[in-house]
């Protein structure tokens, strides 16, 4: 094995919903190291300028970088609407990939009838990201998008099956459904926590888009083309970096993951 193959993937996210990005990369890559960025002391990111969001970005991608990673994703939808670009500037040769093209490639490849659903924090449904991508995918393909701001403080509170967050889902999902979508894009990362309430209230017939799964899927197809892919018998190694430990940090982590976080190290800026 290179140098090179047993560098670990750079994930990093505003917060800690790319820790579902992490448990499906631990769950379809299981040989890779990975080490993960939270910027906990900055979240929300949804709220701020594409200005201080691309600066933001820009930090992490050097931080990685300077850590050496073989691979950098972006499992923050916020960051990958209005800063991927920022990534790939800096990355050079190192691969890029982000939860949105990830989606975007997963939902155009299934979608039957062309007609696809959207959901996500305020930020990436007016950036239009998602629509963009599958636009450039297929230019046939219709794209419905719904803002759901409450799911993620619901996520985080634990209300993964609660009368409330079903009440809401169901406000949400009542119009993109209304449009007869034959899929659903989960695009935020706290959403995979929802899948069997989402799939409940949206129905058998709709398929859900994991964009967690999708960009674990996508990683292990690059790595395998770039040569890039951990071998050997060597179990892998698990970091976690944060801005900042807030008081839930390590309940809602674990929720997250799936798995206890274990050491977690936190930097100043």
């Amino acid at each position: 094995m290179s140098a090179q193959q047993d560098l670990p993937i750079g994930v990093f996210d505003s917060g800690v919903g790319g820790l579902t990005v992490v448990r499906a990369l631990m769950e379809r890559l299981p040989l890779e190291s990975i080490l993960y960025f939270g910027d906990t002391a900055r979240v929300p990111y949804g709220i701020k300028s594409v200005t201080t969001i691309e600066h933001f970005t820009g930090q992490i991608t050097d931080y990685l970088l300077g850590r050496g990673v073989k691979m950098l994703i972006i499992a923050c939808n916020t960051m990958a609407a209005v800063a991927s670009g920022v990534v790939k500037g800096r990355a050079g040769s190192i691969p890029v990939l982000d939860v949105i093209d990830a989606g975007a490639r997963a939902a155009v490849a299934q979608s039957g009838a062309g007609a696809i659903g959207v959901i996500g924090t305020p930020t990436t449904v007016n950036s239009n990201a998602y629509a963009r991508r599958m636009h450039a995918l297929d230019p046939a393909v219709r794209v419905y998008s719904q803002a759901c701001p409450l799911f993620v403080p619901l996520v985080e509170e634990g209300w993964l099956d609660h009368p409330v967050t079903r009440l809401t889902a169901q406000e949400y999902l009542r119009p993109v459904l209304a449009e007869q979508v034959d899929s659903l894009v989960l695009g935020c990362t706290h959403y995979p926590l929802l899948k069997p309430l989402l799939q409940e209230v949206a129905g058998p017939e709709i398929v859900l888009v994991d964009s967690a799964i999708t960009t674990a899927e996508q990683a292990a197809v690059r790595l395998n083309e770039l040569g890039l892919a951990r071998g050997g018998d060597v179990l892998p190694s698990y970091e976690y970096v944060v801005t900042d430990i807030p008081l839930r940090f390590q309940t809602i982590g674990e929720r997250f993951l799936g798995r206890s976080l274990g050491a977690v190290e936190k930097v100043e800026w």
